[in-house]
């Protein structure tokens, strides 16, 4: 890869490093060819996953509207370049936390409470400003200045982020059928996550704590030669105690503070990365929060808060959404509902109606209703005779049963909050115009009030 080109302007000079997901150069612009960026490319099987596109997107979408002096900024970014997927970031000299690590084994408890500080401010801003890291790790943390008093922290990579605001729900969890896929590292990833459960900013907190656990004691709170068992372990066993590896010396207020970090369901560990700062330094009778605070840093218009996405807003009743075209019509109402019911609500929709579910987003879901069993929209590809014959042979509905296409839109207009609004609008399906336009009304009417009772709507 050396030599190539990102992006059409970014020249990869040398290797940096590899992980799971990518590797890392050091690029020059060609422009500029006296400055320094970092290109990271995506690498190939990582880009396979069949989620992959949406979650690099989202990632794009939030280091752009996000911005924090402890975290690494964005520069420019491609899903379909030449060299494949990759992002082009700022340059900033250091030494990784998991580096450091391997050369230090542990830290002291004064220093790890500092790197805390710092990493915890990067992540309360990144919350508030609706974006979950979903991949934290010691690689992905650059220690700058280390050793020295004036030692700092910047996140990198913000992985797979996604927005807290927009619910992912999986199609397997819509379906029943497939797999449900857990993002992030094995060593250092959530219990939620392995478990398939909606995931939020308390998931960075626990990959936190393991990183906590680390620094202060040398190792990793799991240590099994298989994955499986690693993950296991993360949704079912306790941590070991720290006297046990040999580190009494750790106060017992931190530990404590770990091992909440580390608690298996998010309800049970600190609610913000703030309150998890403040704790630890409460413990070692300092003003760790105020101490580790960005000098001179004042969140702008797209940094440190979410800016959410216009949606529809609530009406008394479902409404064409364009005077063109008077088949779509479209609606929005608010739920409050924990997010992981509402994979189950929609699901018992879908079997109810016998919906056939199309594909499912961050903060999306496409559903069809009423389809014929014998209906393909696949394209054919014989000679245009054909098509229009087979065309012709589509299989018939009866008057006021033609399909119809719904796609639901999910977010949150607080991200700290449960209340969520959703955005319902249905379509008629390929093929199927409507005959009767009142009809239609009336049964797209149906299918929103229907939605709006499984999730409680108001």
């Amino acid at each position: 890869m050396v030599g190539q080109t990102a992006l059409g302007k970014y020249r990869l000079l040398k290797p940096l490093g590899s992980g799971s997901n990518g590797e890392v150069f050091l690029a020059e612009p060609l422009r500029y060819p006296n400055f320094r960026v970092v290109v990271k490319r995506v690498h190939d099987h990582a880009a396979n996953h069949p989620k992959f596109r949406q979650l690099f997107e989202a990632e794009i979408r939030s280091m752009r509207n996000f911005s924090h002096p402890y975290a690494v900024r964005l520069l420019d970014a491609s899903v379909d370049d030449p060299i494949g997927p990759c992002m082009v970031m700022e340059y900033v000299p250091g030494i990784t936390l998991e580096a450091m690590l391997e050369r230090e084994k542990c830290l002291e408890t004064e220093r790890v409470a500092k790197l805390l500080g710092y990493l915890g401010h990067a992540l309360e801003a990144a919350h508030h400003a609706g974006i979950i890291h979903r991949d934290l790790k010691p690689a992905n943390l650059m220690v700058i200045h280390a050793g020295e008093p004036s030692e700092t922290i910047k996140v990198m990579d913000f992985g797979f982020a996604g927005f807290v605001a927009r619910p992912h729900i999986q199609l397997a969890e819509l379906t029943g059928h497939g797999p449900v896929f857990a993002l992030g590292t094995p060593e250092y990833v959530s219990p939620e996550m392995i478990r398939g459960d909606p995931v939020d900013t308390r998931s960075d907190l626990y990959s936190v704590g393991v990183i906590l656990f680390e620094m202060l004691t040398g190792r990793l709170p799991f240590l099994y030669p298989q994955m499986e068992q690693v993950l296991a372990a993360h949704v079912k066993s306790p941590p070991p105690k720290f006297h046990q590896m040999g580190c009494g010396h750790v106060p017992a207020g931190v530990e404590a503070t770990v091992q909440l970090a580390l608690s298996k369901y998010a309800n049970e560990r600190h609610q913000s990365a703030r309150e998890m700062v403040q704790e630890f330094g409460r413990v070692l009778g300092e003003q760790l929060w105020d101490s580790t605070a960005p000098e001179g840093w004042e969140p702008t218009e797209h940094s440190g808060r979410y800016i959410p996405a216009k949606t529809p807003a609530s009406r008394p009743g479902l409404e064409s959404t364009a005077g063109h075209d008077p088949f779509r019509m479209a609606d929005a109402f608010e739920v409050a509902i924990p997010e992981r019911l509402i994979a189950a609500k929609i699901r018992g929709f879908v079997e109810d109606v016998d919906a056939t579910v199309l594909e499912s987003e961050p903060g999306l879901i496409r559903l069809q209703v009423g389809l014929p069993s014998n209906y393909s929209s696949r394209p054919v590809t014989e000679s245009s005779l054909v098509n229009w014959f087979k065309a012709r042979l589509k299989p018939g509905v009866s008057r006021g049963k033609e399909p119809i296409a719904v796609e639901l839109q999910m977010e949150k207009p607080d991200p700290t909050l449960t209340r969520m609004r959703v955005s319902v609008a249905c379509a008629p399906v390929k093929d199927y115009l409507p005959r009767d336009l009142n009809l239609w009304r009336e049964r797209c009417g149906k299918v929103h009030t229907m939605l709006k009772q499984y999730l409680g709507g108001s």
